[in-house]
């Protein structure tokens, strides 16, 4: 990638998207703006071009923003393919990670940009002739390429490049930056796991269901308390920093062993299971309380009914 020169070309504005989901605050522009109007665009933005046509944005959203606000058509774009906007996001993400703590805002905005990175490959790959059977001799097999040796769904590879220890762990993370932003900045603080945050996001939708129940005057069950197990988080706990040893090394470090790493995803997956276990004991909670609720008020018909018959067979 180091010595190959890349494509620098006017792109037209509508023919690049934007892959971030979860948009980003962009803030001001205007003196981004009046830089490029006095002096040009410096600085070409970055995008991978598509089989289908169009492109997709890889870096430079606020010097697009700022184009678009000019008014102007066309930008100067360093144009890549697929391998090659790989390859820089991978980079991209690397640098960054040694300078601070990625947010989980900042993480799925690169997931978005990767996913289109791996599905435009999977398109390529797709679209290559396959040779033909006459092409091999007896026993020969077609060299596998790069692309091929990759395995996994296209989720996974790119939850795992975003720095997600899964593709479930991705899409509960997507879910809470697009519901509920406060409970995304305690998970960026250390307050809380994604997955307690997610856990609490449910909890609280429970609630205001029950509530809104509540209020429109129908019979509503009587609220049973069982909480959710918050998972530990080891990365949290101080160590004494010898990376070479498992006593002392870090949560980061540790996860860098394949035992370790499958050990702590087994265990968040238990915490799981024992969530979901307690999720449906109460809601069959629930549902015998509604039960006993119906049978008091059925209960309490009857004597009312008792009551005036009785009224009227003295009258």
């Amino acid at each position: 990638m180091k010595n190959q020169k890349m494509d620098v070309k006017n792109v037209p504005v509508s023919a690049i998207q934007i892959a971030e989901r979860i948009r980003q605050e962009v803030g001001s522009l205007d003196e981004l703006a009046r830089d490029i109007q006095e002096h040009g665009l410096l600085n070409p933005i970055t995008v991978m071009e598509q089989t289908d046509g169009g492109y997709v944005l890889i870096a430079g959203l606020r010097r697009l923003k700022a184009v678009e606000q000019l008014g102007d058509t066309n930008i100067r774009a360093t144009v890549m393919s697929p391998m090659e906007a790989d390859a820089a996001l991978m980079l991209e993400i690397s640098e960054n990670e040694q300078r601070k703590q990625f947010t989980t805002a900042e993480r799925l905005a690169f997931a978005e940009r990767i996913k289109a990175v791996e599905t435009e490959k999977g398109k390529q790959r797709r679209a290559r002739k396959p040779r033909q059977s006459s092409d091999f001799e007896v026993g020969d097999c077609p060299p596998q390429t790069v692309e091929q040796t990759e395995t996994g769904k296209v989720r996974d590879i790119v939850a795992k490049k975003a720095g997600f220890t899964s593709s479930r762990q991705m899409r509960r993370a997507q879910e809470l930056a697009e519901t509920r932003p406060d409970l995304v900045e305690a998970v960026d603080k250390g307050e809380r796991s994604i997955y307690g945050a997610y856990a609490q996001m449910r909890e609280d939708e429970r609630k205001a269901e029950t509530a809104s129940v509540e209020k429109s005057g129908f019979i509503c069950e009587e609220m049973v308390d069982i909480p959710f197990y918050e998972a530990y988080q080891p990365s949290r706990e101080p160590a004494p920093g010898n990376v070479r040893t498992v006593r002392g090394a870090d949560h980061e470090h540790l996860l860098e062993n394949p035992i370790y790493s499958h050990l702590y995803e087994c265990y968040h997956d238990a915490v799981q299971q024992v969530n979901l276990a307690r999720g449906e004991m109460r809601t069959r909670c629930e549902g015998y309380e509604r039960r006993i609720r119906g049978y008091r008020e059925n209960i309490q018909a009857l004597q009312r009914e008792l009551a005036r018959l009785q009224e009227v067979r003295h009258a």
